[in-house]
């Protein structure tokens, strides 16, 4: 069901969500669903905690901080371009219409962000490659925010051409 849940967020988002849709995918009757959720609301955010408990940002020590950006940014593309991943942009971007959603994705996001980005940052100040001053959730953000931008807005791929002019701009940062 929660499998489904996902699916379904993916395709039309929060807003247009059918509980009934859902039980007809998931080959159950509808009241199956409302039993173990009350409300669409506690339907998503069950299916989202689900992605979120097993999301981790994939994370490989390159020998260098190009390579490791690169490999991160890859890793979250690639997790963009499933349905999970389009779930939960969709959710985080759909505050107007479902705000506990949004909450707790963008939430279990923070929770999980941190901590690919303190062992990458950790490795590149160990070779030089990182600036003390330069704050290691400000560069994650700006390297998700460009690939959500990319996804979301622009509606493209992100190419690993594109995502190395991204991660060349992020370099002049903080090295």
């Amino acid at each position: 069901m929660l499998d489904r849940t996902l699916e379904e967020l993916a395709s039309v988002g929060p807003a247009q969500l059918s509980v009934e849709r859902i039980a007809r995918a998931a080959e159950v009757n509808k009241t199956s669903i409302y039993r173990r959720w009350p409300t669409r609301e506690a339907l998503v955010a069950a299916a989202l905690e689900r992605v979120l408990t097993h999301l981790s940002l994939a994370q490989k020590d390159t020998g260098s901080l190009r390579g490791d950006l690169l490999f991160l940014g890859e890793s979250v593309a690639g997790f963009l371009d499933q349905p999970a991943g389009q779930a939960l942009m969709r959710a985080v971007f759909m505050e107007a219409v479902a705000p506990s959603i949004a909450a707790l994705a963008r939430r279990q996001l923070e929770e999980r962000a941190g901590s690919p980005a303190v062992a990458m940052v950790l490795r590149a100040r160990a070779r030089g490659e990182w600036r003390d001053d330069a704050d290691p959730k400000v560069v994650l953000s700006m390297l998700v925010g460009a690939l959500l931008h990319r996804v979301a807005l622009e509606r493209q791929r992100p190419t690993r051409a594109w995502l190395g002019g991204v991660v060349a701009v992020l370099l002049r940062g903080v090295t």
